[in-house]
C-alpha cells in the first residue's frame, strides 16, 4: 500500500521582464530610456556594491535548496552555476512490499541538464556506489540503499526498476509509468530498505555536490559545463527563466572580455568562478547582483545592449582635459560617514565550509581606521556563489578599496567623450585640481542635445587606481568547525632560496636572499632566519622579524649553504625548522649572457659594428675576432679584430675586412659568454678598386720562418711546449705599386685552431667540467680564443728595386696607406700549451684606383 505519492514537473518559475529595463537591480519604466535621438541613459550595478555603497543588513541573497525536505508538484526550478552541494525537492513518495519495507523517492535537484553528480550525501556522508546503484560504503547502507542518478537529458526516459518496482500499486497512488521521463529534470531515484540499525534515526537526508548546467561561450560556440561568471551571467540573461533577452540584445564582446579576465590565473587558481544555485522565484534583480558578486563585476544597459565587466584594472586609452569640459565640475570629495566603510565582512559557500554558509576573513586596513578617527564602520558582503575563502577575501578588498576612491565629480564634455561608455577607465587632466593622467571610472553616462544646439555627453566619474585590483595573497582561511589547529602547535613556514649578484662599494657581491612565507598569517609572531656553509656545524643567524625577506651579503659562489628559518606563535610556540640544504649562490661566478643583436654597417673603410648592452652587472669587455670565411666560421678559427671594448660601449669601428665577426662578452672575472654571436661581412659588400695586386704565400709559404714551420699544407709555430708561445713570418717580397699613392692593404688570413692533444682523452689539460660546449666539441675547438695572427705592415715611398728607406713594421688589422711599395709580416701567437694557430691561406692585398 502507498504511504504517500507527490508526482508533478517543477514549475516554470519567474518569467522575464517585458516592459521595462532591467538596470543595475531596478525596473525602470519603457519611457525611462527616452527616445534614442535625443537622450541615452546608462547607470551602473556593482555586485554586491549595491549593498556596499548604501549598507544595509544582508539578506543573504539568492539561495537553493540547501536540504531536501520540501515536497510539492508546483515548485520551483533550482539552477545550478558551477559546482555546488544542494539538496533537491522530493516530488515522488512511495512504498512497496508485503509490510512497506521499501520506499522509493524521487528527489528533483536542477531544473535543466547538468554535468555530473560529484558526490553524494546521505545525511553527511559521502556514499560510494557500484554499477547497479547499490550503495558500499558506509558499509550499514550495503543492502539498504539503491541511487540512481539523472542529469536532466532531453532524451531521458522513465527509470525502468521504478516501473517494475511498482506495477503493483494503483494508478491513482503514485504507480511509475513510462511517461514519467522527467525530461530536463536532473533528480535521484533513492530506493530504501527498511532496517532499524540501517536507519536509527529515520530516512537520511539525500543531497549531492553537483557539477550544474552546460553554458555557451560565445567565443569558442561550444556549449560545455564552466564556472565562468560573465558567462553564467550571460546564460541568466538569455533563458526564459532569467530575463529572456535576444542574444542580439548581448553585447558578445563585453562577455567575452569579462570571461577571459575571470579565467585568468591568481596563482593557479582561476581569478573569478561562480559556484553556486537558486530558485526561479528569486527575483532578477537579486540573482544577477548575486552573479556579479563572484566577478566583482558591472553591469548595465547601453544603446540597445546589455553589457558587463569584470573587476580587473585596464589602463586608460582615452585622456580628457579642461578642452573638453563644456562646463563645470560638481565634485564630491568624501562620502557620507554612513556610506564611508572601513571594514568588510560576509559569508561564502565552499569545499572549506562544507558547503554551509561560513564567514570568510574580515577585511579591514588600518590606515582607513585611522582616517575615519578609529570609529569602525562595517559592511556585510554576502557572497553567495563565491566557493573559497581565498577569492571571498581577494573580492571583499576590491569592494573595501573600491569605495575607499572617494572622488567623485560631475560635468559635460564634448563629442571626444562619446568614445568611452559606462565601466571604462578614463584618465583627467584638471590643472586647477592637480589631476595629471588621474584615472576616473565612468558611472555614468548622457548624451544629448543642450539648449537644442550643442551635442554634450554628460557623466558622473569616480576615481579609481590600480592599487584597487593588485591585492596581496589572502590568508588561508580557517573555516569555524572542531579541526582547530591546536594552540601548542605552529606550522612550518615557507621558504625560497635564491641568489643575486650586487655592486656593493663597486665591488661585485653575491648575496643570498632567504623569502618566508607562512599560510596561517595571523598565527605568526615573528620569524627566525639562519645559515651555514654545508660543511660547517654552527649556525649563524641572519635575522628575526616579520615575515619577507632576509639577506646575507659577501658569500662565496663556489660554496654551498644551508639556510633554514621557523615561526613563533603569539604563545612563543616554536615551529619546526624548514630547510634549504646545499644551495650554491652561482651569481658572479655564471657566464655573462650572450650577445644578441650584433650587427655591421659599411662605411667606406671603416666597418661600425654594434650590438645590444649585455645585462650582466658583472659585464667587464667585449671581445671581437674576424675570419676570412663567410660560412662555417668558428670562434677559434678566427683572428682578434678589437682586444676589448669595455662597457658599456655598444658599438665600435674598425677597418673594413671582409668575412665573418664574431662577439663574445667576458665579465670581470674572465668568464665568457657560453657562445659567440657573429655577423658576416661578405666580399662582394666592399668597396671595388681598379687594381688589386697580391702577395700570395700559401700554401708552400716560401717567406723567412722565426719559430715557424710548414706541416703538409699548412703555418704552424714548431714549439708549443711552453704557454704563451709566438712565431714570426715575413712574407717573401713585398707588392710595388709604380708609384707613390694613398692604398688600401689588409692580409687575408685562413686559420684554424691546432691542438695537438685534441685526439687523445688523457692528452687533455685542465679540468673535463671546465670544457665548453657539446661533448663533441668539448674540447672548444668553436669557441675557445687563446690563438691568434696579428698583421704587421712596412711602407717605402721609394723604389724597391733600389736602396729603398722601409719604415718599421707596425701592427694593423686593416687600412689606408701612402706610398708605393708594401711588405707584410704575421706574428703567430698561443696561450695555451700545444696549441697554435695553423694557417691555411695567406694572401696580402693592396687595392688602388
Amino acid at each position: 500500500m502507498a504511504v504517500s505519492a507527490v508526482m508533478g514537473a517543477l514549475s516554470a518559475g519567474t518569467t522575464a521582464l517585458a516592459s521595462g529595463t532591467f538596470i543595475g537591480g531596478f525596473l525602470l519604466g519603457a519611457g525611462a530610456l527616452g527616445t534614442a535621438m535625443t537622450h541615452f541613459l546608462v547607470t551602473t550595478a556593482m555586485g554586491a556594491a549595491l549593498n556596499a555603497l548604501t549598507p544595509k543588513p544582508s539578506l543573504g541573497g539568492s539561495r537553493g535548496y540547501s536540504l531536501t525536505g520540501e515536497s510539492g508538484s508546483a515548485l520551483d526550478h533550482q539552477i545550478i552555476y558551477g559546482m555546488a552541494r544542494v539538496g533537491g525537492v522530493r516530488i515522488y513518495d512511495a512504498s512497496t512490499g508485503g509490510n512497506n519495507d521499501f520506499l522509493h523517492r524521487i528527489i528533483a535537484f536542477a531544473g535543466h541538464r547538468i554535468e555530473a553528480y560529484e558526490e553524494i550525501y546521505l545525511n553527511d556522508e559521502v556514499v560510494t556506489l557500484d554499477g547497479s546503484g547499490n550503495v558500499t560504503s558506509p558499509a550499514r547502507y550495503n543492502g539498504y540503499v539503491r541511487i540512481k542518478t539523472y542529469r536532466g537529458l532531453t532524451n531521458q526516459t522513465a527509470d525502468t526498476d521504478l516501473i517494475d518496482e511498482t506495477l503493483s500499486l494503483p494508478e491513482d497512488e503514485g504507480r511509475w509509468t513510462s511517461a514519467h521521463k522527467l525530461t530536463n529534470i536532473a533528480y535521484l531515484y533513492v530506493r530504501f530498505k527498511y532496517n532499524q540499525d540501517a536507519f536509527p534515526n529515520g530516512i537520511p537526508v539525500v543531497s549531492a555536490t553537483i557539477k550544474g548546467k552546460r553554458i555557451y561561450n560565445p567565443d569558442t560556440a561550444v556549449t560545455e559545463w564552466t564556472d565562468n561568471p560573465a558567462l553564467c551571467l550571460r546564460d541568466y540573461l538569455v533563458s526564459p527563466y532569467g530575463l529572456a533577452q535576444p542574444s542580439t540584445r548581448i553585447d558578445e564582446a563585453s562577455v567575452i572580455a569579462a570571461a577571459a579576465v575571470c579565467d585568468e590565473l591568481v596563482g593557479s587558481d582561476k581569478r573569478y568562478t561562480c559556484n553556486g544555485s537558486f530558485v526561479t522565484a528569486s527575483t532578477p534583480s537579486q540573482v544577477i547582483s548575486d552573479i556579479l558578486t563572484s566577478m566583482g563585476g558591472l553591469f548595465w544597459y547601453s544603446q540597445g545592449k546589455w553589457r558587463m565587466k569584470a573587476a580587473k584594472y585596464t589602463t586608460p586609452t582615452v585622456t580628457l582635459d579642461e578642452n573638453d569640459l563644456r562646463s563645470g565640475l560638481s565634485l564630491s570629495t568624501r562620502h557620507s560617514r554612513r556610506n564611508n566603510f572601513n571594514k568588510v565582512k560576509g559569508t561564502f559557500r565552499g569545499p572549506e565550509s562544507d558547503w554551509q554558509p561560513a564567514d570568510y576573513p574580515t577585511v579591514t586596513d588600518s590606515a582607513f581606521l585611522v582616517a575615519d578617527n578609529n570609529v569602525e564602520n562595517v559592511v556585510d558582503v554576502a557572497l553567495p556563489f563565491t566557493s573559497d575563502s581565498v577569492t571571498a577575501q581577494r573580492l571583499a578588498n576590491i569592494f573595501l578599496r573600491r569605495n575607499r576612491e572617494q572622488l567623485t565629480f560631475s560635468a559635460s564634455f564634448g563629442l571626444r567623450a562619446f568614445q568611452v561608455q559606462v565601466g571604462d577607465f578614463v584618465y583627467i587632466n584638471n590643472t586647477r585640481f592637480g589631476w595629471s593622467n588621474k584615472a576616473f571610472e565612468v558611472t555614468n553616462w548622457t548624451f544629448g542635445l543642450v539648449d537644442g544646439l550643442d551635442l554634450q555627453v554628460q557623466m558622473t566619474l569616480r576615481e579609481i587606481s590600480e592599487a584597487v585590483f593588485t591585492l596581496q595573497d589572502a590568508a588561508v582561511f580557517e573555516s569555524n568547525n572542531t579541526n582547530l589547529p591546536s594552540a601548542f602547535y605552529t606550522e612550518p613556514v615557507g621558504l625560497d632560496v635564491t641568489g643575486e649578484v650586487r655592486v656593493i662599494n663597486e665591488s661585485l657581491t653575491d648575496v643570498i636572499v632567504a623569502t618566508v612565507t607562512a599560510t596561517q598569517v595571523t598565527n605568526v609572531e615573528r620569524v627566525e632566519v639562519q645559515f651555514k656553509k654545508t660543511a660547517a656545524t654552527k649556525w649563524t643567524v641572519i635575522g628575526v622579524g616579520d615575515l619577507g625577506d632576509y639577506e646575507t651579503v659577501a658569500v662565496d659562489p663556489n660554496t654551498t649553504y644551508d639556510v633554514r628559518a621557523r615561526s613563533y606563535s603569539f604563545l612563543g610556540v616554536k615551529s619546526e625548522w624548514t630547510y634549504r640544504n646545499a644551495f650554491q649562490p652561482v651569481g658572479s661566478a655564471s657566464p655573462p649572457a650572450n650577445v644578441t643583436n650584433f650587427r655591421a654597417n659599411l662605411n667606406g673603410g671603416v666597418i661600425n659594428l654594434e650590438w645590444n648592452a649585455v645585462p650582466d652587472l658583472d659585464l667587464s669587455y667585449y671581445l671581437i675576432r674576424n675570419a676570412l670565411e663567410e660560412t662555417g666560421a668558428t670562434f677559434a678559427n678566427s683572428t682578434t679584430s678589437i682586444e676589448k671594448v669595455s662597457r658599456p660601449a655598444t658599438s665600435v669601428s674598425i677597418p673594413t675586412k671582409p668575412g665573418t665577426y664574431a662577439i663574445r662578452a667576458y665579465d670581470k672575472l674572465g668568464n665568457p659568454s657560453v657562445s659567440s654571436t657573429s655577423v658576416v661581412v661578405p666580399v662582394a659588400a666592399l668597396e671595388a678598386f681598379t687594381n688589386n695586386p697580391t702577395d700570395v704565400e700559401s700554401p708552400t709559404f716560401p717567406g723567412t720562418k722565426n719559430r715557424c714551420s710548414v706541416v703538409g699544407s699548412e703555418l704552424r709555430i714548431t714549439d708549443t711546449s711552453e704557454a704563451p708561445s709566438t712565431a714570426i713570418y715575413t712574407f717573401t717580397g713585398n707588392i710595388d705599386t709604380g708609384a707613390v699613392r694613398r692604398v688600401r692593404a689588409r692580409i687575408d688570413v685562413n686559420v684554424n685552431r691546432y691542438d695537438s692533444g685534441s685526439g687523445l682523452f688523457d692528452g687533455l689539460s685542465g679540468l673535463f667540467d671546465s670544457f665548453p660546449g657539446l661533448f663533441d666539441d668539448f674540447t672548444g675547438g668553436t669557441q675557445f680564443a687563446d690563438t691568434d695572427v696579428i698583421s704587421f705592415i712596412s711602407v717605402t715611398e721609394d723604389d724597391p728595386a733600389g736602396t729603398p728607406t722601409w719604415s718599421a713594421y707596425q701592427r694593423f688589422k686593416a687600412g689606408d696607406f701612402y706610398g708605393r711599395a708594401f711588405r707584410f709580416r704575421v706574428v703567430l701567437a698561443s696561450e695555451t700549451v700545444g696549441v697554435s694557430p695553423s694557417i691555411s691561406g695567406l694572401t696580402a692585398l693592396v687595392q688602388y684606383n
